[in-house]
């Protein structure tokens, strides 16, 4: 490997790292109901560390929508309300304002648990991927779907250092797939729907987070695609 291909293999890990950093928080934030634990991390500042936001409008609206909302957060006067936002949203127990599983936007009769869960799931188990609440919860969550993203970029990562450039390009091409065929085919009007629905402006900047995220994350796989010297 000369100088050169060395020096794409270390930007590119680079890019590995941001993703799983901002591929690790979005997980977090929209597979279950919040913790204290990661609400404690929003209220230190974490999201100001997300990676590309002054590249993309939607990002840095979200970034600054959520450091406005904990700068008059207080865990014991606000946590619950923040808890139950998600609950009343995404799980219930009352008819759901937001549906948070891809079948019910790309489905003709907008229904969950079709075809499409399935087919999600066949992509899960071609790349070993089992997240902790695999059974639990169906495989098209948007939750699951981030976790997915996360394992990928966590794979290629790992091949990055090995120099294993063929298998990286694999799940590079994998990743770019489940980006463009399943996530960014339903998530914009998801965000439209959670921003229309929130009662609080965590999940609203959290919202446009995601989507500005994932616009950026398709031209950097792109990018990376792109460069077949490596």
């Amino acid at each position: 490997m000369n100088q050169q291909e060395t020096y794409e293999l270390t930007e590119i890990q680079d890019l590995f790292e941001l993703r799983i950093f901002a591929y690790d928080i979005l997980r977090r934030t929209f597979l279950e109901e919040p913790t204290k634990e990661l609400i404690a991390q929003f209220q230190n500042g974490v999201i100001n560390f997300f990676p590309f936001k002054e590249e993309n409008s939607q990002l840095k609206d979200g970034v600054e929508l959520v450091n406005h909302y904990f700068k008059t957060f207080d865990m014991d006067k606000n946590f619950e309300e923040l808890h139950w936002d998600y609950t009343r949203m995404f799980i219930g127990p009352y008819e759901l304002p937001v549906h948070i599983w891809e079948s019910s936007y790309v489905n003709k009769d907008q229904l969950l648990f079709q075809e499409e869960t399935l087919i999600v799931r066949r992509l899960y188990l071609e790349n070993c991927f089992e997240s902790l609440h695999y059974r639990r919860e169906a495989d098209d969550h948007l939750g699951l779907e981030l976790d997915y993203m996360y394992h990928l970029n966590n794979i290629a990562n790992d091949l990055a250092k090995e120099d294993n450039v063929t298998q990286l390009n694999k799940i590079l091409a994998d990743q770019d797939y489940f980006l463009q065929e399943h996530l960014l085919k339903w998530t914009p009007l998801f965000g439209k729907k959670v921003i229309q629905h929130s009662d609080t402006d965590f999940y609203k900047g959290m919202v446009k987070i995601l989507i500005g995220f994932l616009t950026i994350d398709k031209a950097c796989l792109k990018e990376v695609l792109s460069r077949t010297n490596l």
